[in-house]
């Protein structure tokens, strides 16, 4: 049966295949703590199990079925002390383009990040299995054709996320938005030396209404979230530059790289050094 149909990429460009990857719940390596991707769109599903993950300024709870969606340059977390035999697939892309959108977003960023699949569980799981399954092979060549089933992946999406799409700025009320407001303030600032006193006074507010707002909001404490927000930016230096550890620690707001490296040790369970040449050598 044939149906007319429109196309949703805009500029004459698909989306590309940037990595794929299987996560089980007995994998062994430590979990990513609040971080970005600067030009990467990812898309997760659950496979089973569940769990709690954050993006943004929202803690959400995710079982089977599940579709976590994290736009470029979107803070997102996950609590694995929350997780229950947690099982995902997790795709990353480039050159994103769906009118309407910012470059390698999927949804509004107002939209809620957290989308059910429904009837299109197995087949997306299905097809999120083969990209996989492709790309971990031994068969060569066959990054175009897992390129093209990304293609094919973004389009589903589309299609799960016009019927599911749920905007929630109308449900915001006013103690919500000012900890949204309080949270893009130690977005811009985290890497200054913030207090909890000196953030009320930037939103002229008392610092223990503050606090209690912005954890009712996100879910930490505003000294927490500005640790975790540290410790995600760090790990991503880590990762995709070669600063030394007293270098990193000083970008992300740390002067005592010893006080880093026990922060650090203990959001992430090793140290600074040890998680860049696992990732190394993981790699």
């Amino acid at each position: 049966m044939k149906s007319d149909y429109t196309v949703n990429f805009s500029n004459g460009n698909l989306p590309r295949l940037f990595s794929a990857s299987k996560i089980d719940s007995s994998y062994s390596i430590y979990p990513r703590i609040l971080h970005k991707h600067e030009n990467m769109l990812e898309i997760l599903l659950v496979r089973s199990g569940s769990g709690v993950y954050i993006v943004d300024e929202k803690r959400y709870s995710i079982q089977k079925g599940d579709i976590i969606i994290c736009n470029c340059n979107v803070l997102h977390d996950e609590d694995p002390s929350q997780s229950k035999n947690l099982n995902t697939y997790c795709c990353t892309l480039t050159d994103v383009h769906i009118p309407g959108l910012d470059k390698n977003c999927l949804i509004h960023k107002t939209a809620c990040p957290i989308i059910h699949s429904n009837e299109l569980f197995e087949p997306l799981e299905n097809l999120m299995g083969m990209i996989y399954f492709l790309l971990a092979s031994d068969i060569e060549k066959m990054e175009e054709t897992c390129s093209y089933l990304a293609v094919s992946l973004v389009a589903m999406m589309i299609q799960i996320i016009r019927k599911t799409e749920i905007e929630d700025s109308a449900k915001r009320g006013p103690s919500e938005l000012l900890g949204i407001r309080i949270k893009q303030y130690i977005d811009t600032h985290y890497d200054e030396p913030l207090t909890l006193q000196s953030i009320s006074d930037v939103m002229h507010i008392n610092p223990y209404y503050l606090a209690h707002v912005f954890k009712d909001t996100i879910g930490y404490s505003p000294m927490q979230y500005i640790i975790r927000r540290r410790i995600g930016e760090a790990q991503s230096l880590l990762i995709t530059t070669k600063y030394s550890i007293t270098q990193i620690a000083n970008i992300v707001g740390y002067d005592n790289p010893n006080h880093f490296n026990i922060l650090f040790n203990k959001y992430v369970g090793m140290p600074p050094s040890k998680y860049r040449n696992s990732y190394i050598k993981k790699k």
